[in-house]
């Protein structure tokens, strides 16, 4: 009797344990851990790409001081630029194509630390060949940002909102933006330069450490189910025309890949906004101070309200993208023919600030064409790069995106010393006029290739 009752308890036992073990991994607590572990990777990710982005700037950030105390001259700014754009332009297609071939994870990490220790360095020197050298060693370490950011949310997040996720990823640059001018001018202003890109360095360095103990490379590795993966179709019909479909896809090949007036087109357009960006964002401060009389505090106010307006424009433009994807059918890819109208309100953003602003207008009103061309040149950022990853087959579309990726950068270098060498020959009311005339180009390419878009419907068809 004592032994049977033993023996049914320790059934009752393992019942209980087995009850247990199956409950942990029901599919209802697998996805609630799903959801804990994609939290926990956005959040780092969207923080680190911040940090990233205010490395990338706090030299930006200090420019008018190194100035106004004659360590640097404009011309050397501008080579320094350069040099830190040429460097990210090509890192970051090599870093699209590293993505691919070694851990997101690690790649995220490395470049955060390197970025971070080479703006420590920047600040221990005064000589400009030296930060030249620096500053391309920082480019290049940014450029492993973006690709891992990219890379991740792609094995994370499912490709039915990925539009949005990328464009709020895309927004932490933004809100790092909105912040840092502030934090660099108060920096600078009680403690010098040099202190302000100590500070930007040393909290990237900490940074990268915290990204290597929460970032995970696939939901693989931690045994959960893979977010990525459609539910299987219930007839065979669609069954089958999807296996065509990953048959056709699969037979298309770099070299038809680079063959893509599309992908052309698209280029074309990301390296004018980038561009756009890049030149408001490292020479405003400077235009409104000598141009138009303001202090260093006012046009940094100026920089931050372009990131203010890009955060709210970039995840605007994916999620009203997202939506109309699927709900309007036009000639044309709907994402680009939104960018068209954002690329619109950008170069009537660039007159209006040629035209109209002047030394006795209004700081509200300075700051508030600042957040419109923030909001109109960050919303077709973030809409380049979506469409150049969901309008490729699957396997090439990391190389279409550092393809694209790399056009936009090359814009960015045209904003260094090219733009101050017109600045230097036709002045600054000059550069704002090429400026202009580039954005309301890329409307009119977007309008007249329509024929040539590749679309969602397209594509999946």
């Amino acid at each position: 009797m004592i032994q049977t009752t033993t023996t049914r308890t320790r059934t009752q036992i393992r019942m209980k344990s087995i009850s247990n073990s199956s409950s942990s991994n029901s599919p209802r607590s697998k996805q609630e851990q799903l959801l804990g572990y994609q939290r926990s990777i956005f959040a780092t990710l969207f923080l680190g790409y911040a940090f990233y982005t205010y490395n990338r700037k706090s030299v930006s950030y200090a420019t008018p001081t190194l100035l106004a105390n004659g360590l640097i001259t404009t011309s050397s700014l501008g080579v320094i630029i350069s040099c830190q754009n040429l460097a990210y332009a090509v890192s970051k297609f090599l870093g699209g194509v590293l993505s691919d071939r070694v851990s997101a994870r690690l790649l995220f990490a490395a470049g955060l630390a390197l970025s971070g220790g080479s703006t420590v360095l920047f600040s221990r020197t005064e000589n400009s060949t030296v930060w030249a050298l620096l500053w391309f060693c920082n480019g290049f370490a940014q450029g492993a940002g973006w690709p891992a950011c990219a890379k991740l949310l792609k094995k994370w997040f499912s490709p039915a909102n990925f539009g949005t996720w990328w464009s709020v990823l895309t927004a932490s640059s933004n809100a790092s933006g909105t912040l840092s001018p502030f934090l660099a001018a108060y920096v600078i202003i009680h403690h010098g330069w040099s202190a302000s890109l100590v500070l930007a360095g040393l909290v990237s360095l900490l940074m990268a450490g915290v990204t290597l103990i929460t970032l995970v490379d696939d939901p693989t590795q931690v045994r959960l189910p893979d977010p990525t993966v459609a539910p299987a179709s219930s007839t065979k019909e669609h069954i089958a025309k999807e296996n065509k479909n990953t048959v056709d896809e699969a037979k298309m090949t770099v070299k038809q890949l680079m063959a893509s007036p599309f992908l052309w087109i698209v280029s074309v357009c990301y390296l004018v906004v980038f561009c756009t960006k890049t030149a408001l964002s490292d020479w405003a401060q400077i235009y409104l101070m000598e141009e138009l009389g303001r202090t260093q505090l006012q046009a940094s106010s100026f920089t931050s309200a372009l990131e203010t307006g890009g955060f709210f424009g970039g995840i605007l433009a994916g999620v009203l993208t997202d939506k109309m994807a699927s709900k309007v059918r036009i000639r044309g890819n709907m994402r680009m023919m939104v960018a068209s109208g954002f690329m619109l309100v950008c170069a009537t953003g660039v007159y209006v600030m040629h035209t109209f602003l002047t030394t006795t207008t209004s700081q509200v009103v300075v700051s508030g064409v600042g957040m419109i061309l923030g909001a109109s040149m960050f919303g077709p950022i973030s809409i380049y790069g979506i469409v150049a990853s969901e309008s490729f087959p699957a396997h090439l579309s990391g190389t279409a995106h550092a393809i694209v990726a790399l056009a936009a950068n090359v814009g960015a270098v045209a904003a260094g010393w090219p733009v101050s060498w017109v600045s230097h020959v036709w002045s600054w009311d000059g550069v704002l006029v090429v400026l202009q005339a580039l954005c309301a180009a890329s409307v009119v390419i977007i309008l007249t290739t329509r024929s040539l878009h590749i679309t969602h419907k397209t594509k999946t068809q």
